[in-house]
């Protein structure tokens, strides 16, 4: 077995890559995101989640269309090819501190809501370093293994969600939606503001993924999204329509976790109740993915920036910046909803969206194009040292065949 099996970073199949999608989105926005939502369009909040749904899908559109112009290449490196190397590092350095401050504030998510709702008596700071080592951890032994963490974490999260909906189909009450659309789809549009801002454009950190998707298995990528994106809105849609048809807005607005705070109200015959632990696992694990993604896309992008062989020694100093910064970067769960609600989906959109679309705009009419590998050395390595193993297999098992079959002749004779 290779010795850098675990660590080599070439491994991703696009079903990965679709969950790994689908579970960094379902990370925090999946307990702030209807709130924020519910503010705005009300009982018809899960009109703005259905609505979500293209946009999701076009911005992944984007990024996959950079990646055929240059598919073994993130953004960080395309970015220099089309509009020069000191502007594609310049730019480089501003996605390193998107990605500084979005780890910030999803670790911060995670102290916040534990500190209130599982673990009011421990310190955040204590919560964010323990929360940090495992991360830290993750991003160290490759994108592989996140990916396969993401795959046991997405099918345990599903079962999860879905025993917890149909607990709560005897809470249900559809005069909560009452009057549906009474202002038309005004109230809903305005309803997709902050979705832009958290997850859409966030999704940016899949550049530093795409180029290590499967060459052979890279046709079926742009399907394996399409799946995700259609999972991703049902699931966001339905928990949304649940949320308004168990709590009711004024209930659903006024809670900083909602999907928790629905899930308190389950109760069958008195024998099955307070399991809202159990959002509390499912949302942990996707915060940690979420986390880990971030840390990850941080680490590679800051890595090529800067011309290293590879990205695990900043993994270690960036734990360090990201903890203390993520005790500084709210004041409060009311801040929180205030930088949600107004400068972060502005910000997010311009580095998720906007940056990457101008940036097709440029290949496409520069007619730009390049195939030049872009990995680091140490995951070449691996590439190499995963291909050569199943020669040197197949040249010792020739060579033991050849050195058996004279013996056989002799016992003939």
């Amino acid at each position: 077995m290779s010795k850098t099996v675990g660590l080599n970073n070439s491994l991703v199949t696009p079903g990965q890559s679709a969950k790994m999608v689908f579970m960094f989105a379902m990370g925090s926005s999946t307990l702030i995101l209807p709130t924020a939502v519910t503010v705005i369009a009300k009982q018809d909040s899960w009109v703005s989640m259905l609505l979500a749904g293209p946009i999701n899908y076009f911005v992944l559109m984007i990024y996959l269309a950079l990646a055929e112009r240059f598919p073994n290449m993130s953004l960080a490196q395309y970015a220099q090819k089309l509009i020069g190397v000191w502007a594609g590092k310049l730019l480089s350095i501003t996605y390193i501190i998107f990605f500084l401050i979005l780890s910030s504030l999803v670790l911060r998510n995670i102290s916040d809501f534990l500190g209130l709702s599982v673990l009011p008596q421990t310190p955040g700071w204590f919560i964010n370093s323990t929360f940090m080592i495992v991360v830290v951890y993750g991003v160290y032994l490759g994108i592989e293994t996140i990916a396969r963490t993401g795959e046991i974490l997405f099918t345990w999260g599903m079962l999860i969600i879905i025993v917890i909906l149909v607990s709560l189909t005897n809470q249900f009450n559809f005069h909560n939606f009452e009057p549906i659309l009474y202002k038309g789809l005004l109230r809903p549009i305005k309803g997709v503001y902050p979705i832009l801002g958290f997850p859409i454009a966030e999704f940016v950190f899949f550049t530093s993924i795409l180029p290590l998707v499967q060459k052979q298995s890279k046709p079926k990528l742009r399907k394996a999204l399409k799946l995700a994106m259609i999972v991703l809105t049902t699931s966001s849609t339905i928990l949304t329509f649940y949320l308004i048809g168990v709590m009711g807005v004024s209930e659903v607005t006024r809670s900083p976790f909602s999907v928790y705070d629905m899930a308190k109200y389950i109760n069958i015959e008195e024998i099955l109740v307070r399991v809202e632990i159990l959002v509390a696992i499912v949302w942990i694990g996707t915060v940690f993915m979420k986390l880990v993604l971030c840390v990850y896309a941080l680490t590679v992008t800051t890595a090529q920036v800067v011309g290293l062989q590879t990205y695990r020694p900043l993994v270690l100093p960036y734990a360090f910046i990201i903890v203390p910064l993520s005790m500084l970067v709210y004041r409060n769960i009311a801040h929180t909803k205030e930088v949600a609600m107004g400068v972060w989906t502005l910000y997010s959109s311009l580095q998720g969206i906007i940056i990457p679309l101008l940036l097709l705009l440029i290949a496409v009419i520069t007619g730009k194009r390049d195939s030049t590998d872009g990995k680091f050395a140490t995951d070449q390595q691996g590439q190499e040292e995963q291909r050569t193993e199943p020669k040197q297999q197949e040249s010792s098992q020739s060579a033991m065949g050849a050195q058996s079959a004279p013996q056989a002749g002799g016992d003939d004779g």
